[in-house]
């Protein structure tokens, strides 16, 4: 056990987690294409087109949460690599390491994250 409680195999089993999803995430990311260009390769079919206009917003909005989930990934890794991984931010009591895994950018204790609504 580190100093904070967690075993050291549920920290390699969480960073091994979190190390997934960012690349999940920048393939997605590196995936994406502008709108524009997209509108470009598909100028010939209006319908298409028309489509690719009103999902726009949805698009880019799920794009941006993408790309801020990804920076909180980042910020765990390096939290997750310090005797305070697994410690609440708020009110520095162990976060299970359930609540860890399902929650992978979580920082805090359900407690303190609910009082954060």
């Amino acid at each position: 056990m580190s100093v904070t409680g967690m075993h050291e195999k549920d920290r390699l089993q969480l960073i091994a987690l979190v190390e997934q999803r960012i690349s999940e995430l920048q393939k997605i990311l590196s995936d994406s294409h502008p709108i524009a260009e997209k509108k470009q390769s598909q100028a010939g079919d209006a319908a298409a087109n028309l489509d690719l206009t009103i999902n726009a917003p949805v698009g880019e909005k799920i794009l941006s949460e993408h790309k801020i989930e990804l920076s909180q990934l980042t910020k765990n890794i390096a939290w997750l690599k310090t005797d305070e991984a697994g410690v609440c931010i708020r009110c520095g009591c162990d976060i299970p390491t359930g609540r860890l895994k399902a929650v992978l950018t979580t920082r805090q204790c359900v407690a303190c994250a609910s009082s954060n609504d």
